[in-house]
C-alpha cells in the first residue's frame, strides 16, 4: 500500500510539474506581418486554382467573387472546383481578418471601408481570350463596348429611379452618378432601408465604366463639386433630392 501511494504521488508531482511548465510556456503570436504571408500563400492557390481554364471547358465555368474591403476581385471557377474554391475563400478571408486584428493589436489604425461613390469593379462576362477562360468586367472591357453599356446601364438606373414612390423621407439615401467630368456628379436615391445590392451593383458598373470613358477620351479634368445634399423630401410621392451649394 505504501509503495502505491509513492508511486501515485511521484505521478501526481510528474503531472503537476509538467502542467506548470505548460503554463510558464506562453505560445508566441503571429504578427501581422505574418499574417499577410499566410494570406498571399493562400490567394496564390486560388490564382492556381482558376487561372489557365481551356476555352472547351468554357461551358463548364461560373464566375465566382471574393470581397475585399470596397472592392471584388472575380474569378473563373469549374463547377468541379467551386467546393475547393468556397474552402480556399473561406481561409484567406479568414487570414485577412486575423492579419487586421493583429494590425489593431500592433498599433495599426484600420480604416474601415468608406464608398463616397459607388464604383467597384463588376463583373460581366466570361471569355475566351489567349486559350483560357477569362472574366470580363468593367475594368477591362474595351473602351468600344463600353460605351454602349454605359449608355444601357444608364438608362436602366434613371427607369429604377423615376419608377420611386417616396412615403418616408428617412428612408431614403442618395448616391453620386458620374456626368461628363470626373467629380462632376448627379445625385440619385435609393431606399436605404430595403436591400439595394443589385442596385448598387448596376450604379458600380455605370460609374466605374463612364470614369473609364473620361479618362480615354483624356485628359480627363477633375472639378470639384460645386453642390452637397441637404436633404432628402418626400414630394408629390417622389423622393426629391434638396441640394446647396458649398
Amino acid at each position: 500500500m505504501k509503495n502505491d501511494l509513492n508511486s501515485a504521488f511521484k505521478s501526481l508531482t510528474i503531472v503537476l510539474t509538467i502542467g506548470l511548465f505548460c503554463l510558464g510556456c506562453k505560445k508566441k503570436e503571429r504578427s501581422s506581418t505574418d499574417w499577410a504571408e499566410l494570406a498571399t500563400a493562400k490567394m496564390s492557390e486560388i490564382t492556381a486554382l482558376t487561372a489557365n481554364i481551356p476555352c472547351s471547358q468554357q461551358a463548364d465555368v461560373s464566375i465566382q467573387e471574393i470581397p475585399l474591403d470596397c472592392s471584388t476581385n472575380y474569378y473563373p471557377v469549374k463547377t468541379s472546383d467551386k467546393s475547393k474554391f468556397e474552402k480556399l475563400k473561406k481561409e484567406y478571408l479568414d487570414l485577412l481578418s486575423a492579419q487586421s486584428k493583429a494590425m489593431y493589436n500592433e498599433g495599426y489604425i484600420v480604416e474601415p471601408c468608406f464608398e463616397s461613390i459607388w464604383i467597384s469593379e463588376q463583373a460581366i462576362r466570361l471569355e475566351c481570350k489567349s486559350g483560357a477562360v477569362q472574366v470580363i468586367t468593367s475594368a477591362n472591357l474595351s473602351i468600344e463596348e463600353a460605351k454602349p453599356l454605359a449608355a444601357k446601364t444608364y438608362e436602366e438606373i434613371m427607369a429604377i429611379v423615376n419608377a420611386q414612390v417616396c412615403t418616408n423621407a428617412s428612408a431614403w439615401g442618395f448616391t453620386p452618378l458620374i456626368k461628363d467630368r470626373l467629380m462632376d456628379v448627379d445625385f440619385i436615391t435609393y431606399l436605404a432601408v430595403e436591400n439595394y445590392t443589385a442596385f448598387k451593383k448596376k450604379v458600380s458598373l455605370y460609374n466605374r465604366l463612364k470614369a473609364r470613358i473620361i479618362q480615354a477620351e483624356g485628359p480627363a479634368d477633375v472639378v470639384k463639386p460645386q453642390m452637397q445634399v441637404e436633404k432628402i423630401e418626400c414630394v408629390n410621392n417622389k423622393p426629391v433630392i434638396k441640394l446647396i451649394k458649398r
